[in-house]
């Protein structure tokens, strides 16, 4: 009656779903049906028709991200980086729901281009069980997601994805628009699993777009960047914004003063006259000229006087110059390379961190679980060389760096602890706990042992 067309999608057509299935998805759709985001393609009604769920959406005449595909065409790198901040705006804002909402299916068809030409997420809030609802009625054999845009993990003996699996997801499809063809092939994250290496990214694309793919399609979970992190990337480069690692100020440092001083100072000796950079020789060789206006013998006496005055000036200039010179070259130029340095550390561990912090987030009551847990410890570990490093020059830290960096440290070895008792616990039972707990406890020890000196002063106030 309004005129309007819209686009309808229908779950299960034909077939229809049972009183179980569609229970499962009303339940399951209803949590994510009020989401608003600029990059959602949000549904405006949601209904069951003679058992087959629909969703009633807003018409997208452009079609979707796949027509590059289908036409043959390599997406420009303008809108490579659109796409990019797009999809990882509408990622971030489900990533960050509790729980994450993982879309499991990101792939150029889900990428809707509006009016506007923003990229739109479709087919979201759709979970591995409601998938495996749907996929039975149709009774197809295909797991949930798309082969070749499914990570490693997804291939795993616990196959349930994760947020960084979407980010996989997300860098297989780039992956494609660029070059015209997935990663892996058809295979996916199969073949990443069982040892390929990450194909070379062909065609005319900055440097700067390339490592931001293949840092997607990384075959570890914790290399491979937030969603959050790649929408400010993203962001960064379509506004012309350099952030603070890419523009760190170690580079000049390395080139001291102490090779290039001596050639200049040459110079002085061989002309007789003194240059800006040496202030100490100008009285010297004023206090010589006035002998040289008596007989020949004060003349002889100013040339020794002047030899001794240019031995004088070698010696100054060999032993590095005054007490003053020096520190400006030894503190100052350290100082900035220390705290830079320490800021990339920091970050590097904040990226690793991450990758564990998201399987804790997704598998919370399976820490005993090797396999699934994919040894956690390990992780952090990882996570804490990284601060140690940032930490060496502890004394020549800007403050707040090194506040920083103490900071991510003790969060580290708290989740540490936690593994670490929840290993002990089931040491008795699986010998594998008993070799990671081991392996984690000299990490924590400090920590450690301030529990068990409260525990035993709270048990001596209890007495």
């Amino acid at each position: 009656m309004t005129n309007v067309q819209v686009a309808i999608k229908v779950y299960a057509p034909g077939t229809g779903l049972d009183d179980n299935g569609i229970k499962i998805f009303t339940q399951e759709f209803s949590m994510v049906f009020d989401m608003n985001h600029t990059n959602l393609l949000r549904p405006t009604h949601f209904d069951c028709w003679d058992r087959m769920p629909y969703l009633i959406m807003p018409l997208i005449k452009n079609g979707s991200a796949f027509k590059y595909i289908a036409e043959g065409k390599s997406m420009p790198e303008e809108e490579c980086w659109k796409l990019l901040h797009d999809v990882a705006a509408g990622l971030a804002y489900l990533h960050e729901k509790t729980p994450p909402l993982i879309h499991q299916d990101i792939k150029p068809d889900n990428i809707l281009i509006d009016d506007e030409g923003r990229y739109l997420i479709t087919d979201f809030g759709i979970s591995a069980r409601v998938r495996s609802t749907i996929r039975g009625a149709k009774a197809q054999e295909q797991s949930g997601g798309t082969l070749a845009y499914m990570g490693p993990e997804r291939f795993s003996s616990n196959p349930r994805p994760i947020m960084a699996s979407d980010i996989w997801s997300l860098g297989a499809m780039m992956f494609e628009l660029m070059t015209g063809l997935p990663p892996f092939g058809n295979h996916g994250g199969m073949l990443q699993k069982n040892g390929a290496d990450i194909p070379i990214i062909e065609g005319d694309y900055s440097q700067e777009l390339k490592d931001i793919v293949s840092l997607c399609i990384s075959k570890e979970t914790w290399d491979r960047p937030s969603a959050s992190k790649i929408e400010e990337m993203t962001y960064n480069h379509m506004h012309g914004i350099t952030t603070p690692v890419e523009t760190p100020a170690p580079e000049p440092e390395p080139e001291p003063a102490a090779p290039a001083e001596p050639k200049e100072e040459v110079k002085v000796k061989d002309t007789a006259q003194p240059q800006a950079p040496i202030a100490q020789p100008d009285p010297s060789i004023k206090k010589s000229k006035p002998i040289q206006k008596g007989s020949n013998k004060n003349v002889l006496i100013g040339a020794v006087v002047g030899i001794v005055a240019l031995i004088a000036i070698l010696a100054f200039v060999f032993s590095g110059g005054s007490d003053e010179e020096q520190p400006a070259v030894v503190e100052l130029a350290p100082r900035v390379n220390y705290d830079s340095i320490a800021q990339v550390r920091i970050q590097e561990a904040l990226n690793i961190k991450e990758g564990a912090d998201t399987i804790i987030q997704n598998h919370p009551d399976e820490y005993t679980d090797a396999s699934i847990y994919n040894n956690v410890e390990d992780i952090y570990k990882q996570a804490l060389a990284k601060l140690e490093d940032a930490l060496a020059d502890k004394d020549s830290l800007d403050a707040g760096v090194a506040t920083s960096a103490l900071q991510q440290q003790a969060l580290i070895k708290a989740a540490l602890v936690g593994i670490y008792k929840n290993l002990d616990a089931g040491a008795e039972y699986v010998q594998e706990f008993r070799t990671r707990a081991d392996a984690i406890k000299p990490l924590i020890e400090d920590l450690l042992n301030n529990q068990d000196n409260e525990t035993k002063d709270n048990d001596e106030e209890d007495d």
